[in-house]
Order: structure tokens, then C-alpha cells, then sequence
């Protein structure tokens, strides 16, 4: 990404540019950062198409000269072709005049694929990851202090576990938060609490904590909410069978002696949320957490074999949580 900065204030432009990877935030920055640096709002000589493309069109708009202009701008979103079928694609860059500049903006890419090396090759490929724990941090404590506004230490906890790690997601919920608080300079726990959104995994996190503590009314009542948000019922099967897999291996390390951050580090999670897996932990027995880990593999099966309805699955994981 330093080099698309650096091309951007140099107006050195390459030819091609894959922009890929999960932080969907910083793709979409880095491509409105190459359509303002390079035709503005210059509709004439800008092209944009997403998903399926036609390829002889694109070669011809790329062929075609500016129109009272230095550069040409062709911008191509969730093709999918950066991970497979993108060979014919891959043999047009090399041919790009260089008044043409090609940006293909994709969630996901195959470093192997021919058109992945052409975009090496011949330009440049950024890619944009998830941040790590210190750098969400780290972001998320800008968002307020750029605002001018505080956050205590247990409030951007709650904050960064109640919303996740999509920087997209953690800007509109930190909006609420100002907008909440209003001129109080400092946010806490309760105004986290009073007024951010659960992501799909908190939800989650909800729901198991309540069947571990005997409410299974209130499990239910989250489960619901997750089928108003058009959650597949088979996704939250995945997503609790993934919890309970998490919570298990928390239970495990820990015993170790482990602390968190090798904990987050060797599990692939972030550190803050070690506390509430291993929180989550000690209402059972590691024997106990591995039969409800193995309950929770035959339900899924179940359900992918057609032999049992997926949303009755979900149902029955609640209920065998909640028992000892």
C-alpha cells in the first residue's frame, strides 16, 4: 500500500493495479484514491464494471485514446477472475497503452494464478489484510481521538468485541457512539453497551453464554434475532460448532499455562476475546466441552447429509448446551 501512496503523490502511475484482500474499507479507499488522482470525476474516461465482464469490450475501451485527457481509467470489481479464469485478461496487460490505467478491486486472489503474476509483472498488486490486533487498536483509539473524544480502555474492549474487526462496520458504529454521547468527551462501557450493534459472532457469543447459564428463553430469543438478520441456520450451526471448537482449545492451552497473547497467536484470534472463550470455558469440564464439540460435528453432518433440518440442528445444539 506504500507504494500506491507513493505513486499517487508522485503522479507515476503504473499500468495495472490488483487491489485485493478481506479489509473491504481499505479497498474501497485505495480505488477512490486511484479514480480521484486519476480522472476525478471525469465520467468520459472512466469505465467501470463489476462481476461478470466482456472481455473484447475491455480490451476496446483500453485501446481507446483519452478524451481531452492524460489518462484512461478502467476500474473492474468482484470479477472473481483474480482467483480463477482470468488467463485471457492476464495476456491484456502487457499490451496496455500508457495512457491506460487498469484497477481490478477483488476480496480475494490466487498468488499462483497467471493473472495474479501478470499484475505483478506489469504493475502492481496491493494487498489489503486484516489488521492486526495492535494496529485495530491502534485504529480504532484514531477514530475517537480524531473526533476528539476519549474511549477507556475496558469501553474500546467491549467496543472492538461487541463490533469485530471490519473497519467499515467499526466507523459506522463508532458514528452512533458520538452521536449518542453527544458533547460528553469521553465514551464508556455502558454507552458501548446502550448503543452498538452485536456482529453475527458476538450474537453467538451471546447466545452460548446464555445456554451455559440455564436462559434458554433468552438463547432462543437471539437465535430469532439471528433468522430476522437472514442468517442460515447452517451458518449458525457452523458458527456455534466453531465456537465450542474455540472454547475447547482456550480450555486447553490454558491448562498449558499458556498466557492470552500465545493463546490469540496460536489459535488465530484475537487476544481480547482469549478472556471470553476462557470465561465461556470453565462452566464445563474439558470432557464435557469435547463431547458437545462432537455433538455439534454429527448435527452439522446431519444436516449436510439431508438427513436432518438444519434450523431443528440449531435448535438441538442449544438445547444440549444448555445441559450438563
Amino acid at each position: 500500500m506504500k507504494k500506491l501512496k507513493k505513486d499517487i503523490a508522485d503522479r507515476a502511475f503504473e499500468p495495472a493495479y490488483l487491489i485485493w484482500g478481506p479489509e473491504g474499507y481499505l479497498r474501497r479507499q485505495a480505488k477512490n484514491a486511484l479514480r480521484k488522482a486519476l480522472v476525478g470525476d471525469d465520467e468520459l474516461n472512466y469505465t467501470y464494471r463489476e462481476g461478470k465482464i466482456d472481455l473484447p469490450e475491455i480490451r476496446d475501451v483500453a485501446m481507446t485514446v483519452p478524451f481531452f485527457a492524460e489518462k484512461r481509467l478502467i476500474v473492474l470489481e468482484n470479477t472473481g477472475l483474480a482467483k480463477k479464469g482470468g488467463d485471457e485478461l492476464a495476456e491484456l496487460l502487457p499490451g496496455l497503452p500508457p495512457e491506460t490505467v487498469l484497477v481490478m478491486v477483488e476480496e480475494d486472489a490466487d498468488k499462483r494464478s497467471k493473472l495474479y503474476k501478470a499484475f505483478v509483472r506489469c504493475g502492481y498488486a496491493a494487498e489489503c489484510a486484516l489488521l492486526n490486533e495492535a494496529e485495530l487498536r491502534q485504529s480504532a483509539l484514531a477514530l475517537f481521538k480524531q473526533a476528539g473524544y476519549r474511549i477507556t480502555r475496558d469501553a474500546l474492549d467491549l467496543f472492538l468485541e461487541r463490533c469485530g474487526d471490519d473497519l467499515e462496520n467499526l466507523i459506522g458504529e463508532k458514528d452512533k457512539l458520538l452521536a449518542y454521547t453527544l458533547d460528553r468527551k469521553e465514551i464508556t462501557e455502558a454507552d458501548v453497551e446502550a448503543v452498538t450493534s452485536v456482529t453475527v459472532q458476538g450474537r453467538i457469543f451471546d447466545m452460548i453464554d446464555a445456554t451455559l447459564l440455564g436462559r434458554p428463553r433468552e438463547a432462543y430469543l437471539l437465535y430469532e434475532d439471528l433468522m430476522t438478520l437472514k442468517e442460515p441456520p447452517s451458518r449458525i450451526l457452523y458458527l456455534i460448532t466453531q465456537q465450542v471448537s474455540r472454547i475447547l482449545a482456550v480450555k486447553e492451552l490454558d491448562a498449558k499455562g499458556l498466557p492470552a497473547a500465545a493463546i490469540a497467536e496460536e489459535l488465530g484470534i484475537r487476544s481480547f476475546a482469549v478472556g471470553k472463550y476462557a470465561r465461556q470455558a470453565k462452566n464445563r469440564s474439558a470432557s464435557e466441552w469435547q463431547r458437545r464439540l462432537e455433538r455439534c460435528t454429527e448435527l452439522d453432518y446431519a444436516v449436510k447429509s439431508g438427513n436432518l433440518n438444519d434450523a431443528l440442528a440449531v435448535e438441538l445444539a442449544l438445547v444440549e448446551l444448555s445441559t450438563r
